[in-house]
């Protein structure tokens, strides 16, 4: 049986882990933050939160999105002042009006149209393209099935297909809530971007909310850190109608849903004084 926790119960523990500084709040974005949606351009942040993103980032030393979307549509959508953005699963990062990219996903960038163009033909000898939704980001792509006639055989046509494209295009593959990801690598995810952070903000506090497979790599690293660095950490799965059981399992606690994120984190503001962080 899954245990939902309460809003205060996980906002009480976050206050208190955020007593041993510098510490950072990261999330996801959809899922998270804001209802999934049935298409990416039709996902919108839940009331309030952009607010509410902005005062935490006046409390703590670090709040990020961390997000398989695109820094730039993340930061169209979310539009909080002072945040990190890391985008495409940790290819890319902006904070402080830079923006850096991360090698491998320069050197994707040339390959994916490509890439997505062999993709379709090839699940369209198979199966209706109707509903199939292909997003290139630049530096990793999207293939969404949620909207096909049928989205369970529409995913077992298009996992072995995926799997053989990104070995021709030396790509790898990441699955999701019905989407499929065509990534640069497996070394590159939001977990080595939070293993990342950590070290390069000497963090002793860090916390991540999400709700899907990729954000379970971010949930892995913060447990992996608390044991080897003794940080201070905590994983918040969200769940919704299909969570993935590796995000359970991998969930300090559980929220029910982003109704639920957006009341905890207005209860988390107010029990972080603005004086309590010397921002680094």
């Amino acid at each position: 049986m899954t245990t939902v926790s309460s809003t205060t119960e996980v906002a009480t523990h976050l206050a208190n882990l955020f007593k041993s500084q510098p510490g950072a709040l990261f999330s996801d974005f959809d899922g998270t933050l804001s209802p999934v949606a049935p298409t990416p351009d039709s996902a919108v942040a839940a009331p309030g939160i952009t607010e509410t993103l902005g005062r935490l980032a006046e409390r703590l030393s670090l709040v990020g999105i961390v997000t398989g979307r695109g820094v730039d549509d993340a930061m169209s959508r979310i539009a909080a002042p002072d945040l990190l953005y890391v985008g495409n699963h940790g290819l890319e990062w902006f904070e402080n009006d830079e923006h850096h990219v991360h090698p491998s996903g320069l050197a994707a960038e040339e390959g994916l149209p490509e890439a997505l163009r062999d993709v379709e033909q090839r699940l369209q000898a198979h199966t209706s393209l109707a509903g199939v939704i292909f997003e290139n980001k630049r530096y990793s792509a999207s293939i969404h099935y949620r909207l096909s006639a049928e989205p369970g055989k529409t995913g077992e046509i298009l996992g072995p297909i995926l799997h053989e494209v990104a070995k021709d295009y030396g790509f790898w593959v990441s699955d999701g809530k019905m989407v499929f990801e065509l990534r640069p690598g497996a070394s590159v995810n939001k977990g080595s971007a939070v293993r990342h952070l950590v070290a390069e903000r000497e963090l002793r506090a860090a916390a991540f909310l999400g709700d899907d497979v990729t954000d379970a790599d971010a949930f892995i690293v913060l447990r992996e850190l608390r044991d080897e660095l003794e940080i201070q950490s905590c994983t918040v799965g969200v769940l919704t109608l299909d969570t993935d059981q590796r995000v359970i399992d991998n969930s300090d606690y559980l929220l029910d849903g982003v109704d639920d994120v957006v009341s905890m984190l207005l209860e988390l503001v107010n029990l972080l004084p603005d004086e309590s962080v010397a921002r680094k």
